[in-house]
């Protein structure tokens, strides 16, 4: 990891992103692993020694391409998830104290570089959660010392955000690989620069983050700049 932190450096980037995948480290309950390629201290150690800031993507869903998401299997047994349940939620506190531990002196307060946390991803990779309503992870993240400048969500998708608690990240492509049109499609909003309002046309947002979008930094998860050639419109 430590060239590929410097080949980004010198490209002039200057944070990391990272996910933590639950399912990776508690594949059975109780039983942790943080070693080798899990060990989330030593790669946010890395990055704080070549000058780097960090962003946690710590779930505890996580992303669609993971298996359950990333629950692990049991948790998926347990309860309900990425709802307000008890059972659910002591689970989550359990998951982000261990978290906590692993990055505890390396948050932006004590001088580390982690200056985020991206919380429960609403949607993801085909995985769809119309005007879900967010769990109450953040309160559950600052309890177990995950206690950062930053807290982000997926804003799209009609995912409900907490107002004034996180902040929205939106998305984009320049060109949809789903959509079945013959012809060049039109360039993509999330590339060009915008007057009217700062979220793209095709990210399905709510009309409120819409007209609130001016007071809000406007961050993507994703942009799509490597997406693949479209067989049926490349000839």
């Amino acid at each position: 990891m430590g060239r590929r932190d410097l080949k980004m450096k010198a490209a002039g980037v200057n944070i990391v992103a990272t996910y933590v995948i639950w399912i990776h480290h508690e594949e059975t309950e109780g039983q942790f692993d943080w070693k080798g390629q899990r060990d989330v201290r030593a790669f946010t150690q890395l990055c704080l020694k070549h000058g780097m800031y960090v962003l946690a993507r710590i779930g505890p869903w996580d992303h669609g391409e993971a298996r359950n998401g990333g629950f692990p299997d049991w948790v998926i047994k347990a309860s309900a998830t990425r709802v307000n349940d008890p059972v659910y939620l002591a689970e989550v506190r359990a998951w982000y104290g261990q978290i906590g531990q692993q990055l505890n002196g390396l948050l932006w307060k004590d001088g580390g570089p982690v200056v985020g946390i991206q919380l429960e991803m609403n949607t993801h990779n085909e995985v769809r959660a119309r005007g879900r309503a967010y769990p109450a992870t953040e309160e559950i993240a600052i309890e177990s010392g995950l206690d950062v400048p930053l807290y982000v969500v997926t804003g799209w998708d009609n995912a409900t955000v907490p107002e004034e608690a996180v902040l929205p990240v939106y998305g984009g492509y320049p060109d949809a690989p789903w959509d079945g049109s013959l012809v060049k499609l039109p360039p993509a909003e999330v590339y060009a620069f915008r007057f009217q309002n700062r979220v793209a046309a095709n990210i399905d947002a709510p009309e409120a983050q819409i007209s609130d979008a001016r007071s809000r930094p406007f961050l993507t998860a994703e942009i799509g700049g490597g997406n693949e050639v479209t067989y049926h419109r490349d000839r």
